[in-house]
C-alpha cells in the first residue's frame, strides 16, 4: 500500500482543522478552576483531544494539563509530542493574529507553525496510517501539553506527578529538517534591581523571555527632553531600527523599535530593550535610580547576544555557541526586572553561566534568580531513532546532504527519555515562529503529511 499517496487525501481536511486551531487563542493566562493555565490552552487542549475522538482514536485528558491520543497496542510505544498553546501574538500583524485566514496560498495564525499546524498533520497520519490497515507492533501516541511556551507545567505534571509511561521512541515535530539530534541547555534568568522609593520613570519591553523584543517604551521625566533631543538625532544614524520620542502628560516617552525574533536566534532579529539602554547610556545621567541598570547594559550587555561581554561565550563542537537574549523588561512593586534567556552548549551546565553572571550583576546591585532551566539533550548520531529519522526525511524528499542539527531551542524531545525533533520546518521555508504574520505554506503540507506517516510507520512497524 502506498501510505505517502493514501495520506495527501487528508490535506484540504488538514488546511480546514488547522485554521479552527489557530483561531483559538491559546496564550497562558490566570489559572481557573480546573483550567491551570488559563481558558485558552484548555479549550485549545479540548480542541485536539475532540478531534481525535472523531478520528476514531481513543483519548484522555489529565486535568488540562495535558492529554494523549492513541492507536492501536503493545507493550512499547512511539510517541508523538506536540503542543496546543503559543506565544503571545504581538502587534502588527497584515491579518488577525487568531483568524486562520488564507492568502497568496498561506495560512496566517499564531501557532501554525508552532506548533498546532505540525501536530495537527501528525494526527492526520496518524489516521492514515489507522485507516490502512497495516498490522502494527507498537502504540503511536500523541502527547498534547498545554504549557510548553511558558515552563512545561504540563509534561511535569504528565511524566512527573502521574508517572506516566515514557515511549520507547519520541519525536516532536518543533523544530526542523531533517533531525535535531542535540538541543542547547535552557536558563531563564531574572535579573532584579529593588528601588526603596517610588519611581518617576516606567519601562516595559518583549512579551516573553524566549522572544526577541519589538518594541520596548520608557517613560521619562521631562527634565530629560534636552538630553534625549541632543542625541536621539546622531543614534539613530545608520541604525536598522529607531527610538522616537514624543511627549504625553508633562513627560517624554521613549520608543523603541527593533525586530522579533525566536529568542534562540537573537542574532535574527534586533532587541529593541538592548537598544533603549545603549540610547540611554549615551546620555549623560544624575546619579539617579535609572543610571545604575543603564551602566550595567554600557559594560556588560550592549547589543551583544554572545554574553562575551558577560565571559559567558561559550561553545562546543556538538552544539556550537551560547546565546544571550534580552527578552522582557518591566516595573513592579519599586522592582526592575530584566529576564535574560540563555542558551548553553550542551556539554556546559546552568552552573557555568551563573557563576560568570551573579558577580557582574551584584557588582550593579542587581540580584539574579532562575525563573526556569532545562538541561541540554544530545542523542548519538547513529542511534536507531536518529538513523531511521533520517532516513524517512532523505527517503521523502531527495535530499541526502543535510545532516542532523543542533538548535538553541528547546523542545519536548526533552521530556521523555529518547526522544529528539523532526521538522516541521523544511530548508525551503521561512521560520517566522514567534513573529508577527507567523504562516504556513499550503504546499508544503504535501511534504510534511509524506515524512510524517512513514516516519511513524518506520518507527511503529
Amino acid at each position: 500500500m502506498d501510505l505517502q499517496k493514501l495520506v495527501l487525501n487528508y490535506k484540504d481536511d488538514v488546511v480546514k482543522t488547522i485554521q479552527e486551531a489557530v483561531q483559538i487563542k491559546s496564550v497562558q493566562e490566570a489559572p481557573l478552576p480546573g483550567m491551570p493555565f488559563g481558558e485558552g490552552p484548555a479549550k485549545a487542549l479540548e480542541y485536539f483531544l475532540e478531534l481525535g475522538k472523531k478520528l476514531g482514536f481513543e483519548v484522555e485528558n489529565f486535568d488540562n494539563y495535558a492529554g494523549h491520543i492513541d492507536f492501536g497496542t503493545g507493550e512499547e510505544t512511539v510517541g508523538i509530542l506536540g503542543h496546543v498553546d503559543v506565544v503571545p501574538e504581538g502587534d502588527g500583524w497584515t491579518f488577525p493574529p487568531y483568524s486562520g485566514t488564507i492568502a497568496d496560498g498561506k495560512i496566517f495564525g499564531r501557532g501554525v507553525l508552532d506548533d498546532k499546524g505540525p501536530s495537527i498533520v501528525c494526527l492526520y497520519a496518524m489516521k492514515a496510517l489507522k485507516d490502512s490497515g497495516i498490522k502494527l507492533n507498537r502504540k503511536v501516541r500523541m502527547i498534547l501539553g498545554a504549557n510548553e511556551e511558558t515552563g512545561w507545567g504540563c509534561m511535569k505534571h504528565y511524566f512527573g506527578e502521574l508517572k506516566m509511561p515514557q515511549p520507547t521512541f519520541a519525536f516532536t515535530p518543533d523544530s526542523g529538517f531533517p533531525v535535531t539530534f542535540a538541543e542547547k541547555g535552557i536558563l531563564h534568568l531574572s535579573l532584579t534591581k529593588a528601588y526603596d522609593k517610588n519611581l518617576d520613570f516606567e519601562i516595559v519591553g518583549g512579551t516573553a523571555f524566549n522572544s526577541v523584543p519589538d518594541l520596548t517604551t520608557a517613560i521619562l521625566p521631562l527634565s530629560m527632553k534636552n538630553k534625549v533631543e541632543e542625541n536621539l538625532v546622531e543614534f539613530n544614524k545608520e541604525k536598522p531600527y529607531k527610538i522616537e520620542m514624543t511627549e504625553e502628560n508633562g513627560k517624554i516617552k521613549l520608543s523603541s523599535f527593533g525586530k522579533a525574533s525566536h529568542g534562540a536566534r537573537p542574532s535574527e532579529g534586533y532587541n529593541s530593550i538592548s537598544a533603549l539602554f545603549q540610547f540611554l547610556s549615551s546620555i549623560t545621567l544624575e546619579d539617579n535610580e535609572l543610571k545604575n541598570i543603564v551602566d550595567f547594559f554600557k559594560k556588560y550587555i550592549k547589543m551583544d547576544y554572545t554574553g562575551k561581554e558577560l565571559g559567558i561565550n561559550f561553545s562546543d563542537e556538538p552544539s556550537g555557541n551560547l546565546t544571550l537574549n534580552v527578552g522582557k523588561v518591566e516595573i513592579k512593586d519599586n522592582n526592575l526586572m530584566v529576564g535574560f534567556d540563555i542558551r548553553y552548549p550542551v556539554t556546559f551546565n546552568q552552573e557555568d553561566v551563573i557563576e560568570k553572571v551573579r558577580p557582574k550583576a551584584e557588582e550593579f546591585g542587581i540580584s539574579v534568580g532562575i525563573k526556569s532551566s532545562q538541561k541540554p539533550l544530545y542523542v548519538p548520531k547513529d542511534s536507531f531513532l536518529v538513523k531511521t529519522l533520517m532516513d524517512v526525511y532523505g527517503n521523502v524528499t531527495g535530499d541526502r546532504d543535510s545532516q542532523p542539527i543542533a538548535i538553541g531551542g528547546g523542545t519536548y524531545a526533552r521530556a521523555v527519555t529518547n526522544g529528539v525533533a523532526f521538522g516541521a520546518l523544511l530548508n525551503s521555508q521561512e521560520d517566522n515562529m514567534h513573529q508577527r504574520n507567523e504562516y504556513l505554506e499550503i504546499d508544503k503540507l504535501d511534504t510534511w503529511l509524506k515524512i510524517y506517516i512513514e516516519a511513524i510507520y518506520q518507527l511503529a512497524k
